[in-house]
């Protein structure tokens, strides 16, 4: 299979971007957003940190 480098190297690039995906969506699920200004003085702190019910 002359392919086969080229599948492994493409397989192990989409583990990497659905590894990034799914730690953004549980990071986010738990409240912590991506926001790096502190967010005290942050215009859009409630698209960041939506108060929780």
């Amino acid at each position: 299979m002359p392919n086969l480098p080229t599948i492994l190297v493409g397989l192990a690039v989409l583990a990497v971007f659905v590894a990034i995906i799914a730690r953004g969506i549980h990071n986010r699920k738990n409240g912590k957003g991506g926001c790096s200004c502190g967010c005290d003085q942050c215009p859009g702190q409630g698209l960041c940190h939506p108060k929780k019910k």
